[in-house]
């Protein structure tokens, strides 16, 4: 059988902070544990579970419009008129830090907590924190 067949969710779920420490949480939707202070908060947000249920994409295989119909990311998706099988897979965010060596623009996915990163382009090195 052929590889499968991944497309990215046209939309993902806002960031989200914590309520005790304003940290970022991870992202998601649901009960997220803090990875700084601990603690455990809810995350929801209905227009997005409602965009991401009616999501509605080409078939990879055929082009027949398909729609996802749950707010789960990743989900196996069928195809109804050609059979084939492919995977609906989570919008992964980027967002952008400008150095403070050489003012670059650098796109880094966002993670929870302080890290360090080293620019590219100056080499530099700097801590961003979410």
């Amino acid at each position: 059988m052929a590889d499968s067949v991944e497309i990215e969710s046209q939309y993902a779920p806002p960031l989200a902070e914590c309520a005790h420490c304003e940290h970022m949480l991870p992202q998601g939707l649901g009960e997220k544990e803090c990875k700084v202070c601990g603690a455990v908060c809810r995350v929801g947000h209905q227009p997005t579970v409602d965009s991401l249920t009616d999501e509605a994409l080409p078939c990879p295989h055929c082009n027949t419009v398909v729609v996802a119909g749950t707010d789960e990311r990743p989900v196996e998706m069928t195809c109804g008129a050609c059979m084939n099988s492919f995977t609906l897979t989570p919008k992964i965010i980027k967002v952008e830090i400008d150095c403070p060596g050489c003012e670059r623009t650098l796109r880094i996915r966002p993670r929870p907590g302080t890290r360090e990163l080293k620019c590219p382009a100056c080499e530099s090195g700097f801590n961003v924190t979410f």
